[in-house]
């Protein structure tokens, strides 16, 4: 996932997350999710949303 750190640095810090691993930024990511749905993504949309689902596995 993509997490910006200048806005979640601090917060996965003090949850335990560390962005920087796989397990981390997924763990973080799911967390930010349940939180919000999907709308803090969706400032990027611009970049993926032309593609389909199958498109965006592969890149």
């Amino acid at each position: 996932m993509q997490i910006n750190e200048n806005y979640h640095l601090e917060d996965s810090k003090k949850l335990g997350y560390n962005i920087y691993t796989i397990e981390g930024n997924v763990a973080y990511a799911k967390y930010i999710y349940d939180k919000s749905g999907a709308k803090p993504w969706m400032s990027s949309s611009p970049c993926w949303a032309k593609y389909t689902e199958k498109e965006i596995a592969r890149k």
